[in-house]
């Protein structure tokens, strides 16, 4: 006696199919979801990790904050006066340095051979974080560092070399609210200042959108130690020449870089276009949110 099998029909075959495609577009967006919020939280944590590694150095050095001090050549290759080495000894990696979502690259070639990243790192990978050198300028003093050595009388660098000392963490009005560092798109100074990031879009300052991730919750990090996300937006800044640049969404987050917002300049006025030099620090956020543009 024959049995006969029953094969599917052409048009089974294509609803299933139709099925399987409804379903893959239905999950592949959740599980994009959900691989972004998995590195959103590496990145959290990271920063998380870093901060408490300079609350360590911190401890171990007089209550100073962590200096930094590039050295801009063009062989830098790891200066052991700048953060990501004097962070070592707490977290014996560089690889906690790196944003997984960030992937925006600078070529060894467009740099004139300095390293602007892990010391050694040939193909131009950038740090994901950076300290907070202040709300605008990198250089004026506002924030974890005093001002640029650069512009200190009786400095033996005045005149002559940027270097950052760190400020004593009792300088810090509100440590609970202070910025310490934060996710960045700057290069290659790794700050997370308006004038220096992103700034002219060229090789080495690679000016992009591609650097707003984790859809603008970026994590930031706070003297007294805890972690968290913070909002931020796509502004240009036209009265300081800058096409685009990143940055709080609220004008408190920014005030939050002040180690003092009441804090006024106590270097030679005639370095920073009217902003630092003729503004307190609370001062300063706020032109920078009565000045910006949206992008978005």
């Amino acid at each position: 006696m024959k049995t006969h099998r029953r094969a599917f029909t052409l048009i089974e075959l294509l609803v299933v199919i139709a099925i399987i495609a409804i379903l893959a577009a239905i999950l592949f967006p959740v599980f994009a979801q959900a691989k972004a919020a998995a590195k959103k939280a590496v990145c959290l944590s990271n920063v998380r990790q870093l901060n408490n590694s300079w609350i360590m150095y911190a401890t171990d050095y007089d209550d100073t904050w962590v200096t930094t001090g590039k050295d801009y050549s063009g062989t830098d290759q790891g200066n052991q006066n700048d953060f990501f080495s004097l962070a070592q000894p707490y977290v014996k990696s560089y690889d906690i340095f790196y944003c997984p979502e960030r992937t925006v690259n600078i070529p060894i070639t467009a740099t004139g051979g300095a390293y602007y990243g892990r010391p050694g790192d040939k193909n131009g990978r950038l740090f994901g974080y950076a300290m907070n050198y202040g709300p605008m300028h990198n250089r004026a003093g506002y924030g974890v560092f005093r001002a640029s050595t650069n512009y200190t009388p009786g400095d033996p660098n005045f005149g002559s070399r940027h270097y950052f000392p760190g400020r004593n963490m009792s300088e810090f009005v509100s440590p609970a609210e202070m910025v310490s560092l934060q996710d960045t798109g700057d290069s290659p100074q790794y700050t997370n200042a308006p004038y220096d990031m992103c700034q002219g879009g060229d090789a080495i300052n690679p000016c992009k959108a591609e650097e707003y991730r984790h859809n603008g919750q970026w994590s930031f990090g706070y003297t007294d130690g805890h972690a968290k996300a913070v909002k931020v937006d796509m502004y240009s800044l036209p009265s300081d020449g800058d096409g685009f640049t990143i940055m709080p969404s609220k004008e408190q987050d920014i005030v939050n870089d002040c180690y003092d917002p009441a804090a006024k300049l106590a270097i030679p006025a005639g370095h920073f276009g009217n902003w630092e030099d003729a503004l307190s620090c609370a001062d300063t956020a706020h032109k920078l949110v009565t000045d910006r543009v949206p992008l978005k």
